[in-house]
């Protein structure tokens, strides 16, 4: 009996080892693909902004410097607390809001009490990126996009992340379909939801959410894992940072 029970308990082990692996790989494979594509836009960016704009130039290079140095990081270990996650997508935001002007304002609503909760790394980055790149780019006019971190109370506690835009929104074939929708076939989304599951098990998820008049929202739901501690928000106030700067 106690050497079937272990020898079970060793196949556990071994399949969520094998199971983080293979997230792991895939995560390296997102990244190959996320950081080049922007950096070889951004660089585009900068090479007519040097004689057109040295100011704007000199901060991209700035903020630039920051997402790649937080990318760095992230890829150095399995979670980073969600107020590094925050500021690369601040450092991305920012690089955005310089290459689109006007056209795109983002709002960043992080609660203090939430900002040394580990996360996995690069978890939101995918979303964000995917709300830009189908959502605003695309779209005539300026356009937003709003990240906020809250609690989450109740029989199952954790923490809910939105994603909201004002773009283009869901696709027109799915726009007699229901208000939520779990997530796409995309590969960041369904990375992203691949990485949920793999941490924090079957109670975490990933779902879109049809915004009126137009836009998308991303929700993102992770559960407390044992030993969560947070600062008891009742003596907090949440920071609120927009940009651009």
């Amino acid at each position: 009996y106690y050497a079937a029970r272990e020898q079970l308990a060793t196949e556990a082990a071994a399949r969520s080892e094998a199971q983080r692996l293979a997230v792991d790989a895939q995560l390296r494979l997102l990244r190959a693909q996320l950081e080049p594509h922007m950096l070889f836009n951004t660089l585009a960016n900068l090479r007519s902004l040097v004689r057109e704009d040295a100011d704007r130039a000199e901060s991209m290079i700035d903020q630039l410097i920051v997402y790649l140095r937080s990318a760095l990081a992230a890829s150095q270990t399995e979670s980073v607390a969600l107020s590094r996650e925050f500021a690369q997508l601040r450092a991305y935001l920012d690089i955005m809001s310089l290459r689109m002007g006007p056209r795109l304002t983002y709002t960043l609503d992080l609660p203090p009490e939430l900002e040394a909760t580990t996360v996995p790394p690069m978890l939101l980055q995918p979303l964000v990126e995917n709300a830009i790149k189908h959502g605003l780019e695309p779209k005539v006019g300026p356009g937003s996009i709003e990240v906020v971190a809250r609690a989450v109370t109740g029989i199952t506690a954790g923490i809910e992340i939105r994603i909201n835009d004002s773009g283009l929104g869901l696709p027109a074939d799915e726009e007699d379909g229901p208000g939520v929708r779990p997530a796409g076939t995309s590969y960041g989304l369904q990375h992203v939801r691949e990485r949920l599951h793999a941490v924090y098990g079957p109670a975490a998820r990933l779902s879109l959410e049809r915004r009126r008049p137009a836009g998308v929202s991303a929700l993102v739901f992770m559960p407390d894992r044992p030993g969560a501690t947070r600062v008891h928000p009742s003596s907090l106030t949440s920071i609120r940072r927009e940009g651009p700067p």
